[in-house]
């Protein structure tokens, strides 16, 4: 039967949280009303919160994830008990769409049930690794031990994905610039002197004719334009949405001479930092390859993945089954083999984590020094060209004239 969680008020106007059972949405809410209590917000366990009063809560993001966590595990390593954390953590919480999941679980804490089990009803909020790692700390007796490697994780993740909007920011700032100023010109200055240019009488070069019939295209059939990519975007989406259409993109984009590159050392060391971690505290290798498994958004390398854990269940080893599938650098596989011996599989795997991110820090480097250039010559000739375009017919003129 369906669960759903709710937030209510109840005949003294408290506030209450819950989870309930019911056949459907509307039998919740009709069991609600006959128990004396008022729902403000409802939603199945894994679907989105929907709000009769039409707020919806904000997005958490994963660097304010991994700071609450940080504070949980010193409160934790404070001394408090659990539900004293989370209720403490709660209160101090600013978010309000974070302290309400963090009021929920300290709600499913006080009737007894464990952390890990409590954030299950928060799939959107606590990820499979995360919960994953909740539950090994709590049977090996070092929630807060994991709770410190997941804010971490966490903070690492954040930090990468930072560096790659910065990076990633100037050369899109110029991208859309140059998209503006060609519009601006095809759909304004193109059009007003095509007018004295065409009375002219004469006989336009190519490039002329060129931008004044993309010009014309823009000014008079714009909402085709505007129809087709909406459209064109829509179909791409749908299609990128399928396993079949994902698969070939995503192997495409690993096929590409530089940007393929980057995407596999990206992957590889969101790979080897969650394995790492996982491993390190105490996950089996399976379930934590299941976990890791399900984090990598590459479809291609999701598939590798799989193949390893497959042969490691076989029997296998770990630096074997990763050799094998021809998708990870030779330096993955090696490092893994050395931990194996050593006995030391997580840290070797932290190290490679290390290694690649700071690898993908110096080429996100590169590629801004060089795509700032090719970017501003690119627009300054697309600008060049449409301006000598217009003013071929001006030289051509004044050549007759004479």
């Amino acid at each position: 039967m369906p669960r759903f969680t709710y937030r209510a008020k109840d005949q003294s106007f408290q506030m209450v949280e819950g989870v309930i059972e019911a056949d459907s949405e509307a039998a919740a809410l009709s069991r609600l009303g006959g128990e004396g209590v008022f729902p403000i917000a409802i939603a199945e366990v894994g679907a989105a919160v929907s709000s009769p009063l039409g707020i919806l809560p904000r997005r958490i993001s994963p660097r304010t994830l991994a700071y609450a966590t940080q504070q949980l595990a010193d409160l934790l390593g404070g001394g408090l008990p659990l539900l004293g954390a989370l209720t403490l953590l709660a209160k101090q919480t600013e978010q309000l769409a974070l302290q309400r999941v963090i009021e929920s679980l300290a709600d499913a804490v006080r009737s007894g049930g464990s952390l890990s089990s409590a954030m299950e009803a928060h799939p959107r909020v606590f990820p499979s690794l995360y919960r994953s790692m909740v539950r090994a700390g709590e049977a090996g007796g070092g929630l807060e031990q994991a709770l410190n490697r997941l804010a971490e994780l966490g903070e690492a993740e954040a930090e990468l994905r930072s560096r790659l909007l910065s990076a990633s920011a100037y050369p899109l700032f110029v991208f859309c610039f140059a998209i503006l100023i060609c519009l601006f010109l095809m759909a304004y200055v193109i059009p007003t002197l095509s007018m004295v240019i065409v009375e002219s009488g004469q006989v336009l070069p190519l490039p002329t004719r060129v931008v004044l019939a993309v010009s014309a295209l823009f000014t008079h059939w714009w909402w085709a334009l505007g129809l087709g990519l909406v459209g064109a975007a829509w179909s791409a989406r749908q299609w990128y949405a399928i396993p079949s259409g994902k698969a070939i993109v995503d192997r495409t984009l690993l096929g590409l001479p530089v940007f393929g590159d980057f995407v596999r050392r990206r992957e590889t060391a969101r790979l080897a930092r969650n394995l790492g971690v996982m491993v390190g505290q105490g996950v089996p290798i399976l379930q934590s390859l299941e976990v890791v498994s399900s984090n990598i958004a590459n479809a291609t390398l999701r598939q590798a993945i799989d193949r390893v854990r497959q042969a490691v269940l076989d029997g296998s080893s770990l630096a074997a089954s990763l050799s094998q599938t021809k998708e990870f650098p030779v330096f993955v596989s090696n490092m893994v083999a050395v931990g194996e011996e050593s006995g030391a599989v997580d840290a070797a795997l932290l190290k490679v984590a290390a290694t690649y991110e700071r690898e993908l820090d110096r080429t996100l480097r590169t590629l801004t020094t060089i795509l700032e250039p090719v970017l501003l010559v690119a627009v300054g000739g697309v600008v060049m060209f449409i301006v000598l375009a217009m003013l071929l017919p001006v030289f051509q003129l004044g050549i007759g004239v004479q």
